[in-house]
């Protein structure tokens, strides 16, 4: 009884349980519907609608294209690639979409320049926020959104009461906390790179900040208020080494905004949706909950949630390797800095706006706004007349300074301002001091053994760097540097060596030489004649007295001593036009039984086809931008005589390959190449030296890692038509045949170069 009642109910919940697996895993693949494009004055937008959140796993700048955005995605449907056109945005070159595994797309944004971005998701689309970067921002922009929320809504002046900054190994969190949720103005500015948020309405009340981070491509962190009126305006300055991917959040009452290192986005930032209206005692249950967690919450503001930790996947092991080993080219041409940095303008904007101003109080003004403390040579003065808008402090102070032919000084926080003239007599009293302690100081001797390079060209470059006491010796057995000088100079020169001894790469080129040829011959001929004899001997003399006998027949032409054609059975032929050469001949002989009249006919004939291909293939492999060359074939010794002396030299009758390359940043190889296919020809002997056929193309070409190029060809085409006649015979319609011969020659040459290059790494 119990069986009877245990099978049913277990059926019933397989089958539920069925049904709920494959809803499930039908509802885990995400289907984008369309993908579209707004562009916007301060920002492009890229919105992805789909029919549930896209679950992405990440999102960087790629390696191999810097400017290109990949953005990679989790059981994901594939979806067409967007029909786009660079004209519809100043920013986007190209979009496109590519498939990685069975459940996982990429979307590929090609950009016109890098520029900092974010993501933000909600329940149907996710939007990709470009933010492009003013390069010259005559006026204060506002977004449409923020816009619109300061004229839908008239809110209260919001007090922003601190800034925090967290500082990770992976990450940088900067948190603004404030008295309510405000409304979020974000633009991006160059030279330098930085990223603005302003908070608009927003009173900003401690002292103006500047954290330096010099992380995850961040180098300052910069608050203070920017405006007090229409609108009040707290500004937030990112100073970026790089354009990167940022996050920015709010929770509750506070701004999160996150730099993330290698700009690795892990998940998906969702904005929920606003809460709805719960029972009395569930609200207080987590309104104590939270209180005890030290949060507070807004429950008439949407809340944007922190993004949740992602499922570390496994990365594949090629894919690792790949990012762990930087392209070579990347690693080779990356400028580097030996002793200096380029002096960049990091002051704060401010627009200045003066009519014939005292120099010395403008410099004063500046620096009360930068809190420096300011002072000036006695013989300092100067008028001050401009309008600059949107500059930093900094800038305009040294454009201030070149118009007067003045400069200045930074120790510590006092600024000093003297002439040129002042300033630099004292450089150069201090340069002076420096060569007096640099010879006076000990002398250190360091040794280094190179491993790619030659000492001996090491040195020269080195020389010029030496102080007055150094010195260079060099080692050719053990192929090391003996450096002698002070500590100062030493430490260059070993700077100097680390980047002069490297490896070179290596490159590998491939020539094919294709050379065709294809030959048709079609030779046709024809000999006749015909012998008649009238004769009293036959019994058919002519009636007449004179002539009375008739003999006609061929005769036999000759050509000096040799007999054109064949010989017939008359000795000779009346119409003698063989083909030049044959192979194939048909006679006919023709008579009566006296053999008094006779004909005989002779057809010849020839035709030849042949085709060949002839293909060579050298390789060689050589260093960046060193020649190599390589031959295979056979010398021919030619011998000459002058004043009774017999010399030999020997002519290459070889396939020579002689290529020079050199590697570009781009990944490409410029070659400059000769290669030569030559050959003996020894069916025309001259003195019994066989003449040289001669194949060879000299270029200079760039082609990319991998790719095949040809670099040269030749077509050669002949015919030739021949005909031999009986003059005005043979142009007789139909019968005119009986008294022409034909030869036709037609040959073909086809010569290709190809080469192809390989970057060894």
């Amino acid at each position: 009884m119990k069986s009877k009642i245990c099978w049913p109910l277990i059926l019933s919940l397989c089958l539920i349980a069925t049904l709920i697996g494959h809803a499930q895993n039908k509802e885990s693949f995400v289907s984008i519907n369309k993908i579209s494009i707004q562009p916007r004055e301060l920002e492009v937008r890229i919105v992805l609608e789909a029919d549930s959140v896209l679950p992405i796993l990440k999102t960087y700048y790629s390696r191999e294209s810097p400017r290109t955005i990949i953005i990679e995605w989790d059981k994901v449907k594939e979806v067409k690639e967007p029909k786009f056109t660079p004209e519809e945005s100043s920013l986007i070159q190209n979009i496109g979409v590519e498939k990685t595994d069975n459940n996982q797309l990429r979307l590929l944004l090609h950009l016109k320049e890098q520029v900092p971005y974010r993501i933000i998701s909600d329940q149907k689309s996710t939007v990709i926020e470009l933010i492009k970067i003013q390069r010259a921002l005559r006026k204060y922009v506002i977004g449409p959104e923020a816009r619109k929320s300061l004229e839908r809504e008239a809110k209260p002046k919001i007090i922003l009461k601190k800034i925090d900054v967290l500082e990770k190994e992976d990450r940088i969190d900067v948190i603004a906390m404030m008295s309510n949720k405000a409304i979020a103005n974000v633009f991006a500015l160059d030279n330098p790179l930085r990223l603005i948020v302003d908070l608009l309405e927003t009173e900003y009340t401690p002292d103006p900040s500047t954290y330096r981070v010099n992380k995850v491509g961040v180098k300052r962190i910069r608050a203070g208020q920017f405006q007090e009126a229409d609108p009040m305006i707290s500004r937030i300055v990112f100073d970026l080494a790089q354009p990167k991917f940022y996050e920015l959040n709010f929770v509750n009452n506070k701004l999160v905004v996150s730099f993330l290192k290698e700009a690795v986005y892990q998940a998906v930032p969702q904005i929920s949706a606003p809460p709805q209206e719960k029972p009395e005692e569930e609200k207080i249950k987590e309104e104590a909950i939270k209180e005890e967690k030290g949060k507070e919450l807004d429950p008439e503001a949407p809340e944007y949630l922190p993004p949740p930790p992602a499922k570390k996947e496994p990365t594949p092991q090629k894919e690792v390797q790949e990012q762990e080993k930087p392209p070579l080219q990347v690693e080779k041409f990356t400028p580097k800095t030996i002793t200096e940095e380029e002096e960049e303008y990091s002051g704060e904007i401010m627009t200045l706006k003066f009519k014939d101003a005292d120099l010395r109080d403008v410099i004063l003004y500046l620096g009360e706004f930068a809190e420096l403390n300011v002072i000036f040579d006695p013989e300092v003065s100067g008028r001050v007349t401009c309008d600059l808008v949107d500059v930093p402090w900094d800038q305009a102070l040294d454009i201030f300074l070149k118009i007067n032919k003045l400069g200045k000084t930074l120790e510590g926080n006092v600024l000093r301002i003297a002439s040129l003239q002042v300033l630099t007599q004292e450089q150069e009293q201090q340069r002076r001091l420096r060569q007096s302690k640099e010879m006076a100081g000990p002398v250190q001797v360091e040794t280094i053994t190179l491993s790619y390079s030659k000492a001996r060209d090491v040195k020269t470059l080195l020389t010029p760097k030496l102080s007055a006491q150094g010195e260079i010796t060099v080692d050719d057995r053990t192929n090391t540097l003996i450096i002698s000088d002070v500590k100062e100079k030493i430490e260059l020169l070993e700077k100097l060596v680390s980047v002069f001894d490297t490896p070179t790469p290596q490159v590998s080129i491939e020539a094919r030489i294709v050379e065709a040829n294809s030959n048709f011959i079609r030779n046709l001929g024809i000999q006749w004649g015909f012998r008649g004899i009238v004769d009293p001997f036959y019994g058919n003399q002519t009636s007449l007295r004179f002539p009375n006998k008739i003999l006609a027949d061929g005769s036999v032409i000759k050509t000096g001593m040799i007999t054109k054609g064949i010989g017939g059975p008359l000795g000779g032929y009346a119409v003698n036009l063989p083909a030049p050469s044959f192979n194939t001949v048909l006679g006919i002989s023709l008579g009566n039984v006296l053999d008094t009249f006779r004909i005989d006919l002779a057809l010849t004939a020839l035709e030849t086809t042949g085709e060949g291909r002839i293909i060579s293939c050298p390789k060689v492999t050589t260093q960046n931008n060193m020649q190599a060359e390589i031959i295979q074939g056979r010398q021919i010794p030619v011998q000459t005589v002058a004043n009774f002396t017999v010399s030999t030299r020997y002519v290459n009758a070889a396939l020579e390959l002689q290529v020079t390359p050199q590697i570009t940043a781009e990944g490409t190889v410029i070659m400059t190449i000769e290669i030569r296919n030559n050959a003996a020809d020894f069916a025309n002997l001259v003195n019994g030296i066989p003449p040289i056929t001669t194949q060879s193309a000299r270029t200079t070409v760039m082609v990319n890692d991998g790719g095949t190029t040809v670099i040269g060809g030749i077509y050669r085409t002949e015919d030739s038509v021949t005909r031999e006649g009986v003059p005005f015979l043979q142009k007789i319609p139909i019968l005119g045949g009986l008294f022409r011969s034909m030869s036709r020659t037609r040959q073909n040459r086809e010569l290709l170069i190809f080469i192809t290059p390989r970057i060894l790494k």
